[in-house]
């Protein structure tokens, strides 16, 4: 078989599927390179609340919604030094505020058949061997001819199927899970976290009745056990109190498998005609347990970057900032988040897998504050106060071009930058902030800049992007030069 295609995405799995989705849905011919029959089995089963917008912008919610998938409203977390910590969600009563525990093969099915809807086709199964560049685009070798594509993407995992250099972002880990069957019925908490002195465990009944093991251990864990995984594994879960109690009685029903679970980035997540997405493009610690949500985000993040690309006229310089800077700043928040909660462990804090990976909690590179919600200082001054005084922004914050998304595609906008934003932010609620800004400095008193704002802006929107900046400490009075 040989073909033509605009895209090629080798891999089917939450990333690809979504990347492939986005670009269908935007016009662009995308073909899906899966090399295993849908449903397949995968392990990653814990969905956070925040993969619902994720699912709402790929129009999969009524399917996800339909497939009754476990809701997460409990975790028994035993983290700290003391007995367990019982974790429960609010509940709404809206399953869509909720985080799931779902079947991955049906999952990644509901994804890749969202993704075929759009417009994409997908050839499943079929295994892509290495591609080969050529001078205006991609030689994808199938076991049957050719797929050639102006665009590649590269959505396959840890297996990397363009390769390239990766940098480690962890201390190496490994992970060794099984699935269980007859154990006892669930007790309401759903998830299950552990803390051991060189380890942790996480679990979760499944839909359908198993439950999920899963252990996380330094790599020469199993080299003391003379590389035996099922001695390693059931001595890890006889070790914990919440894990051994639980699978009494259980059968594991396969083999103990083991994988890598390293965090890493790779050096060039994209250029002008390939670009790395999902684990592909980097891996967060498993700590997060928001691994699916964060790779359904770069293929999100990339199908703006590549459309932009592949769009006549595209800045293919801001495309290629834009999703570069995406994936180092979600590296650098989910290492830090990682690193502040493995820093809380206190009853083995002295152990060595414990006190690597809570160094980056202390690191000025990656700080653990950064990740969690910042707490603003109380403004000097009111709001109400401010109203009659001419207004500026603080003398720590700046205003410069920055690559973002506007409408489908990457532009340069002006965006504001200080220290108390995670990120450089261009538009607020939908409104371009730099103009705003403008007329902020420009006017007489923030009354008057605010009375312009609500000529170009929806009703109540001015006010409260003034509340936004002050809370923050963006904006302050001017002070008046001494003659």
């Amino acid at each position: 078989m040989n073909a033509e295609h605009e895209i090629c995405v080798v891999g089917g799995g939450p990333a690809g599927a979504t990347l492939a989705a986005r670009l269908a849905s935007l016009g662009h011919d995308v073909v899906i390179v899966e090399r295993h029959r849908f449903p397949r089995p995968h392990v990653g089963e814990s969905l956070s609340p925040r993969a619902w917008p994720l699912l709402a912008a790929l129009g999969v919610v009524e399917e996800v919604a339909a497939a009754s998938f476990t809701r997460t409203l409990e975790a028994r977390v035993r983290w700290r030094t003391g007995g367990p910590q019982q974790v429960r969600v609010a509940d709404s009563g809206d399953e869509r505020r909720s985080g799931l525990t779902v079947d991955r093969g049906r999952f990644d099915a509901i994804l890749l058949d969202g993704a075929r809807a759009a417009g994409a086709t997908v050839l499943t199964p079929a295994a892509a061997r290495r591609p080969v560049r050529r001078g205006d685009g991609w030689d994808v070798p199938l076991e049957r001819g050719v797929l050639r594509a102006r665009f590649l993407a590269d959505a396959t995992g840890r297996r990397r199927l363009l390769g390239g250099r990766r940098t480690p972002t962890s201390p190496r880990t490994l992970a060794l899970h099984a699935l269980w069957r007859d154990g006892p019925p669930a007790d309401g908490a759903q998830t299950r976290i552990e803390a051991l002195a060189d380890g942790w465990l996480w679990g979760a009944h499944l839909p359908g009745g198993a439950f999920r093991a899963i252990a996380f251990v330094d790599p020469q864990a199993l080299a003391s056990e003379q590389r035996d995984r099922e001695r390693l594994f059931c001595s890890l879960l006889a070790a914990s109190s919440g894990f051994a109690e639980l699978l009494v009685g259980a059968r594991c029903r396969d083999r103990v498998q083991a994988c890598d679970a390293t965090s890493y980035i790779a050096d060039t997540p994209i250029d002008t005609d390939s670009v790395k997405v999902g684990e592909a493009c980097f891996a967060i610690d498993p700590l997060s347990s928001s691994g699916v949500q964060t790779a359904m985000q770069t293929g999100l993040a990339a199908a703006a970057a590549v459309h932009t690309i592949l769009a006549p006229h595209g800045d293919n310089a801001a495309a290629i900032d834009f999703y570069s800077e995406h994936q180092r700043h979600s590296v650098k928040r989910h290492a830090a988040t990682a690193a502040a909660i493995y820093a809380e462990h206190e009853a083995h804090g002295d152990r060595e897998f414990w006190r690597r990976r809570a160094a980056e909690a202390s690191d000025r590179s990656t700080p653990a504050a950064a990740a969690l919600p910042r707490a603003p200082h109380r403004p000097l001054t009111s709001l109400a106060d401010l109203l009659p005084q001419r207004v500026g922004l603080s003398s720590t914050a700046t205003v410069r071009d920055t690559p973002c998304v506007v409408g489908d595609r990457i532009e340069r906008r002006r965006a504001l930058i200080h220290p108390a934003l995670d990120r450089p932010v261009a538009f607020l609620g939908g409104s371009e902030l730099a103009p705003l800004l403008d007329e902020l400095q420009a006017s007489a008193s923030l009354a008057l800049a605010l009375a312009r704002w609500e000529r170009k802006l929806p009703a109540r929107r001015g006010p409260q992007i003034a509340r936004w900046l002050h809370a923050r400490q963006l904006i302050e009075p001017v002070r008046r030069a001494h003659s």
